[in-house]
């Protein structure tokens, strides 16, 4: 079922876009390699793996705040959540 999904978004795509399916494998596997590649910076940076300069230079300053932002606030829920009797 899932191929057929595949199959039949991969048509429309050609179609809309108007180029060789080829070209638009390509792209989609560009493009997700991008997003996974993101993905494993955060959670490389999150678990200490790469430090803070690191994960700037590759995600930049907006994404790393975003990213921090978000940690921080789970750990004040948390934190937040443990002194609640």
């Amino acid at each position: 079922m899932r191929e057929a999904a595949f199959a039949r978004q991969l048509v429309f795509v050609v179609d809309q876009v108007g180029e060789d399916e080829s070209v638009v494998l390509s792209r989609a596997l560009q493009t997700g390699i991008g997003v996974l590649y993101q993905e494993a910076l955060i959670e490389a940076y999150l678990l200490g793996k790469i430090d803070r300069g690191t994960a700037l230079a590759e995600l930049g300053p907006d994404k790393l705040e975003e990213i921090e932002f978000e940690r921080d606030s789970v750990a004040r829920d948390v934190a937040w959540g443990l002194q609640r009797d």
